[in-house]
């Protein structure tokens, strides 16, 4: 072994790189990102239990049903403005204006989204107080968009600040929840509480960011044209975005609406689960995306575009084969995980989990994807996937449900996650080069055997 290698293998050699990479903050950001998404899923999943095994089956359903459109409105006022917000914040000195567009662009999509949740409600809802409480859920929208200097922090790779605000405020709502519980207190008072959490958590990212902004104003009224103009470039990714949550939600709503509240709260425990595992990898992908977009350009800068590709291939290896690593666990401890944490009166929903795990490795895959297409502006193939998925799951959903109940729902979710991750990108020869680059993190252990050995025989 040369001296060049000896020094890399040496455990303090080691200890160093990976301070460096600390240091430079994409994986700082990423640690701290992922932190809040686990801290909040974690407080959402334990009560998610509690309310589980405090109330009726038939009960646990409507909230879950309630929470799940909430959920619908809060993800599509996001959708338009994450990775462009990130890029728009890099690029401008005046974070003031920026800040006030988003706010404004948000705030204007969730008004729309909520007078429609009221019209379908007022439509299919069973009863007044099944309409009363999703309304009450849906307010949560106008508190949880106004967190876009949240965004600012992460294209200064700073994401430690307002994940702590939000870990915290999670943390002092979740014992207000298990109080007022405890107290016997009502599905209403929780979901006011949701409600209060959401705005308060907004509002101590706000607070903290008018403290750090130290280069220009924090608060700017922005012109007519910034507003318009952001709304433009980010309108695709907002369609994208209804399609994607179409094609998360669809789902459960059609299970409601044809198989009834039991159905839905089965469905709904499967999906909570689902959920924790497509936060995680958007949570880091989303820290790490100013690493990739800073690699991105130097490549354009000098010419090249290994650092970029390789930067890329990374990311699509190990979220793949940690997708399929968590598939593998979920498929064989279903049982396990729905009984033990929901109870037995949930234990046909082990059987939705079973197929909707196969869609983890793709939905790991989805929130590498979903960056790329940002970073080379191809915004209107993510409207193209997310439509794809989003009429797929709608079609298969009528077809299987009726005959099959959640268990076709779970199929439906799962095959349109399959279509508009992966099969979507073999369609367009703009997509071809990322269809390669996930074909080839399907061989990411081969190669890397490979490549050890490679490296091995010229050694010796």
């Amino acid at each position: 072994m040369n001296t060049v290698d000896a020094e890399a293998a040496n455990p303090a050699t080691k200890m160093r790189r990976i301070r460096d990479r600390l240091r430079d903050g994409a994986a700082s950001n990423g640690i701290w990102a992922s932190l809040q998404q686990v801290c909040n899923l974690l407080f959402v999943g334990l009560l998610s239990v509690i309310l589980a095994r405090t109330l009726p089956v038939e009960d646990f359903g409507v909230y879950s049903y309630a929470m799940s459109l909430a959920g619908l409105g809060i993800a599509i006022g996001l959708a338009g403005l994450y990775g462009l917000a990130i890029k728009r914040y890099s690029e401008s000195r005046e974070p003031g204006t920026v800040t006030c567009s988003i706010i404004i662009v948000r705030e204007a999509t969730v008004a729309f989204y909520f007078v429609a949740l009221l019209g379908f409600m007022g439509s299919t809802a069973t009863s007044v107080d099944e309409f009363l409480l999703v309304a009450l859920a849906a307010v949560a929208v106008f508190g949880r968009v106004l967190d876009a200097p949240e965004l600012w922090y992460q294209a200064r790779l700073n994401a430690r600040k307002p994940a702590l605000a939000k870990i915290i405020v999670g943390a002092v709502f979740f014992a207000a929840k298990c109080t007022a519980l405890w107290l016997g207190s009502g599905v209403t008072v929780i979901v006011a509480l949701y409600v209060a959490e959401l705005f308060a958590g907004s509002v101590a990212v706000l607070v903290c960011y008018r403290r750090d902004v130290t280069s220009g104003r924090a608060f700017a009224v922005p012109g007519a044209r910034d507003v318009v103009d952001l709304w433009k470039r980010s309108s695709p990714l907002l369609i994208s975005g209804i399609a994607q949550q179409v094609n998360l939600r669809a789902s459960l709503i059609v299970v409601q609406i044809l198989v009834g509240a039991t159905g839905v709260a089965m469905f709904a425990v499967s999906q909570r689960v689902m959920d924790v595992c497509l936060a995680l990898p958007m949570a880091y992908m989303t820290a790490t995306f100013p690493a990739l977009l800073e690699a991105r350009r130097k490549d354009r800068d000098s010419g090249g575009g290994s650092a970029y590709r390789d930067r890329l291939q990374r990311s699509f290896d190990g979220a793949l084969w940690a997708g399929i690593a968590i598939a593998v666990l979920l498929y064989v401890l279903a049982d396990v995980v729905v009984v033990t944490a929901f109870g037995a009166e949930y234990e046909d929903a082990a059987a939705l989990l079973r197929i909707q795990a196969l869609a983890v490795p793709f939905m790991f895959m989805s929130s590498v994807l979903s960056k790329w297409i940002i970073a080379e502006g191809n915004l209107w193939i993510s409207v193209g996937r997310h439509w794809l998925g989003a009429v797929a799951t709608v079609a298969l959903c009528l077809l299987l449900v009726p005959k099959w109940g959640a268990v076709g729902a779970a199929w439906a979710s799962t095959a349109s996650y399959v279509m508009s991750v992966y099969l979507f990108t073999f369609l367009s020869r703009s997509t071809w080069p990322v269809a390669v680059q996930m074909s080839r993190a399907w061989m990411a252990p081969v190669s890397r055997v490979l490549a050890r050995a490679g490296s091995q025989r010229v050694e010796s």
